[in-house]
Formats: structure tokens, C-alpha cells, sequence
């Protein structure tokens, strides 16, 4: 009676374990090839490395990479490599695949590609803990 109960519970303890790792592994998939919607705040985010992209520029982007590119394959998200990272790697598709993306399209996608990268400037708050310095506080003097 007793080897049943301890087969039943290693089966429980093994199914746990596979659905934990089954579980994992659909996120880290999930995440690396999340392509975000942009927002008014990536574009506000942005403007100091590329004056003048539209939220309209930025969503027409995202919408040629996500058509152009999962034709063939899986879409990498645009945070798994740096911004000048991007720009060789169309290239490098369009010159292998010998695919004709319109130049107006291929500037969309890599300055989307840019704009979420692992190198983007980052929202003002990221990482921020607690209040930001008061600018032209006075300071205590140290007696």
C-alpha cells in the first residue's frame, strides 16, 4: 500500500515540476519575441535620439516589421539587441531572403526596431526608487 501512495506522489511532484517548466518555457518565448504597441510616451521617450518619429511612424513600423518580417520567421523582440545592432541585421535579411522592402518601409521598421531596443533611452522614471532630487534645494550645511 505504501510504494502506491509514494508512486502517486512522485507522479504529482513530477507533473508539478513539467507544468513549472512548461510554464517558463511559454513565457520566455512569449517575451522574447514581444513586439510592443507604441504609445504616446514611447514617442516622448524617444525624441532626444530621434527627433521628429510620430506615434503614427512608430505604430506604421511595427505594423511593416510584425508583416515583412513573420513571413519567414518568428519576430525577435526589439529589446533583445541593441539599436545599432538592427539596421545590419534588415540588411543582412534583405541581402540573404532577397527581399525587396520598400525604402520607406525599411526606415520605419528600424527606426521602430531603434526606438525599443535594448539601448532606447529609457522612461524617465525606470528604476527610480523612492522621491527624485528636489532641483535648487537648499542643502544642509554640515556644522
Amino acid at each position: 500500500m505504501r510504494s502506491q501512495y509514494g508512486l502517486a506522489r512522485m507522479f504529482r511532484r513530477g507533473f508539478l515540476g513539467s507544468a513549472v517548466l512548461a510554464a517558463t518555457l511559454v513565457l520566455a518565448c512569449a517575451h522574447a519575441g514581444f513586439v510592443p504597441q507604441p504609445t504616446p510616451l514611447d514617442v516622448d521617450r524617444v525624441q532626444l535620439v530621434d527627433p521628429g518619429l510620430t506615434l503614427e511612424e512608430l505604430q506604421a513600423g511595427r505594423a511593416a516589421y510584425v508583416q515583412r518580417c513573420s513571413s519567414c520567421h518568428a519576430v525577435h523582440g526589439p529589446g533583445e539587441y541593441r539599436g545599432d545592432q538592427w539596421p545590419p541585421f534588415v540588411a543582412r535579411m534583405q541581402r540573404e531572403k532577397k527581399l525587396r522592402i520598400p525604402e520607406q518601409d525599411r526606415v520605419r521598421i528600424e527606426r521602430y526596431l531603434i526606438a525599443f531596443s535594448s539601448t532606447s533611452p529609457k522612461p524617465v522614471d525606470a528604476g527610480v526608487i523612492g522621491p527624485a532630487p528636489v532641483e535648487n534645494a537648499p542643502r544642509a550645511s554640515a556644522h
